[in-house]
């Protein structure tokens, strides 16, 4: 959901026709059968529309979509997150039995998921993809090649890219210098400037251990915020835990360090945005004026991907579902992890998901 549209999405239909229609227009979608995504464009800001949708076989369903209310001035950028993409699995499930017929498709779920998501954020306009981590599903060749044959395919779109606890898990420590043609990199702490916002991102992990950290960095990301002369949009691999103990799986960094950190950002950037991913779920909270995200992986249900809008007075969060058939077909399937109850605690509610953010007055940036 965003200022002017949202996603509908089916997990199955027939072949046939999908005709959507609001008080202002109708449209028709020629759907091949099994589950599919639509866009519907042109909606009325911060307004609850009814969608009238008309399935194959004639039957119809009555649905509400509010769309959220953009931030005030102009639109500046547009930027997108993924994370999660665990390039180089195959199984997926809390016993790791769930999978893929054998030649069902040319590629593996993760690599069809992770394209299909590149490919939607360039469709949509985004200036710049940050990967959040997990890349690769371990940290061996074959998967870092993977990862560098995916990067090669949009050879475009500027990409930053930071690891995850996966893409080090066999203690070396770190993904090689260089990967794929273009030679994508990563820094322990690196940063890219568009209109509006200032991105920075970091390496949280460490090597052969699940849970993250911010000891090593937090010191060169507060100063890379506050050098910025505009707000700031922080991207993590490790979600920022708000208790010292997990009260979730799979542990981030925990509280006091995360709060530490949530402190100082706000103290020289009020109103910043921490993103992390690894939980792969949809979640979102506060810390004072500062917005705190977790977005899900691109590989399992629902599988997504973040897009960022920057305007002068704050940023859209809009949580896409990847549409592309063949993606879609095995994160439906995906849902049934954990006896069923990931189809529940994975995506988070719509307000997790799609949101509107308005910069905090910063007295840094106001002369």
């Amino acid at each position: 959901m965003g200022p002017t549209w949202a996603q509908l999405t089916w997990g199955a239909l027939p072949p046939g026709s999908v005709t959507i229609a609001n008080r202002d227009r109708t449209e028709t979608v020629e759907h091949p059968g099994g589950p599919g995504s639509h866009i519907v464009e042109d909606l009325p800001p911060g307004t609850e529309t009814e969608l009238v949708v008309t399935v194959p076989g004639g039957g119809k369903i009555s649905l509400s979509a509010k769309t959220i209310v953009a931030p005030w001035g102009e639109e500046l950028s547009k930027f997108a997150t993924v994370s999660d993409l665990h390039l180089g699995s195959r199984r997926w499930g809390f016993f790791k039995t769930m999978t893929e017929p054998t030649g069902q498709f040319d590629d593996p779920h993760p690599i069809r998921c992770a394209r299909a998501a590149l490919q939607e954020a360039v469709a949509w306009g985004a200036e710049l993809l940050v990967i959040k981590g997990d890349a690769a599903h371990h940290e061996d060749q074959a998967s870092v090649n993977i990862l560098g044959a995916l990067i090669d395919e949009f050879p475009d779109l500027p990409m930053l890219l930071i690891p995850g606890n996966h893409d080090v898990d066999d203690g070396a420590g770190s993904l090689p210098g260089a990967i794929g043609r273009r030679k994508l990199a990563y820094s322990t702490v690196d940063h890219v400037d568009l209109p509006g916002v200032r991105i920075v991102v970091a390496d949280s992990t460490k090597p052969s251990y699940g849970s993250g950290s911010l000891a090593a960095v937090s010191t060169a990301i507060i100063d890379r915020v506050a050098d910025a002369d505009r707000p700031a949009f922080v991207g993590l691999h490790h979600q920022l835990q708000s208790t010292k103990i997990p009260r979730y799986y799979p542990k981030g960094i925990p509280a006091p360090e995360s709060t530490d950190f949530l402190d100082r950002l706000s103290k020289v950037r009020p109103g910043a945005v921490v993103s992390s991913g690894h939980t792969h779920r949809n979640r979102v909270r506060r810390h004072g004026d500062v917005l705190v995200t977790e977005v899900a992986s691109t590989k399992d249900w629902p599988g997504v991907w973040g897009a960022y809008t920057v305007y002068d007075g704050g940023i859209c969060q809009a949580v896409r579902r990847i549409g592309e058939p063949s993606a879609m077909s095995w994160t439906e399937y995906s849902q049934r992890a954990v006896a069923g109850l990931w189809s529940k605690w994975s995506p988070g509610k719509l307000e997790d998901r799609c949101l509107s953010h308005v910069w905090a007055r910063d007295p840094h940036l106001v002369g």
